[in-house]
């Protein structure tokens, strides 16, 4: 079978915002995954219809694992499958979920992330103020199923139980890849359970000094290009 890479998109492929993307390493990216010498896919909390442009541009034909592991979105037919372990009560409660977060964050200049079916992330260009956020949110959806995460860039609020990890194991179920063969690519802390998770962990120069502490190889280069190296280092092993 073909070696599996599972690769985050923010930090590894798509850059900050205000930033250049690296179409001509993403080219580069997208021919070498054209060639299906290789499996490859993306993880990221990233939503569904945003994850389906990048996998368009780099040919990708794998699910796709969206929103932090809630959803395997199959780029070819289209079709969206929830995680399985997502609380049957968290979708019955998701609008009042939603609610209260709009409720919490009224006034700021905080706001909910378009387009994302299941989780949701709170967005703000004033990521100070993530701080005083984080326990206001807890508190008030203390006893609803959720967890409540921060990301770097935003606060996650997720269903609780479910994670990159679990949708890794959920992306490996469907396809009938073998968990211990995958490569998770990730830069950031919020990548650290499925680097753990998969067989091989792997980052770009620029991950953070946690991911750095538990991969099995940190590429010289950063974002894609780190990608790319990344590739060519565990297929040589192959």
């Amino acid at each position: 079978m073909r070696k599996p890479f599972i690769c985050d998109v923010d930090g590894c492929l798509v850059p900050p915002r205000g930033h250049k993307w690296d179409f001509r390493s993403l080219a580069v990216l997208a021919d070498r995954i054209g060639e299906r010498e290789f499996t490859f896919t993306l993880c990221s909390g990233r939503p569904a219809t945003f994850m389906e442009a990048l996998a368009r541009q780099l040919t990708i034909t794998s699910p796709l694992i969206c929103e932090n592991g809630s959803l395997l979105f199959d780029p070819l037919t289209k079709r969206g499958m929830l995680h399985p372990n997502i609380p049957p009560e968290f979708m019955k409660e998701r609008p009042h979920i939603r609610r209260t977060i709009e409720e919490l964050i009224a006034g700021t200049d905080a706001l909910i992330e378009l387009g994302k079916d299941v989780m949701f992330s709170v967005n703000s260009t004033n990521p100070g103020q993530f701080g005083d956020l984080m326990p206001k949110l807890k508190d008030a959806l203390l006893g609803a199923p959720v967890e409540i995460q921060f990301s770097g860039r935003s606060i996650e609020v997720i269903p609780q139980g479910v994670t990159k990890a679990q949708g890794l194991a959920f992306w490996a179920e469907t396809t009938g890849a073998a968990v211990t063969d995958t490569v998770s690519i990730g830069d950031a802390d919020n990548d650290l359970e499925i680097l753990k998770a998969a067989g091989h962990a792997a980052a770009p120069a620029n991950c953070t000094p946690n991911v750095q502490s538990i991969a099995e190889y940190v590429s010289p280069y950063s974002m894609v290009e780190g990608v790319l190296d990344i590739i060519t280092n565990y297929l040589a092993r192959s």
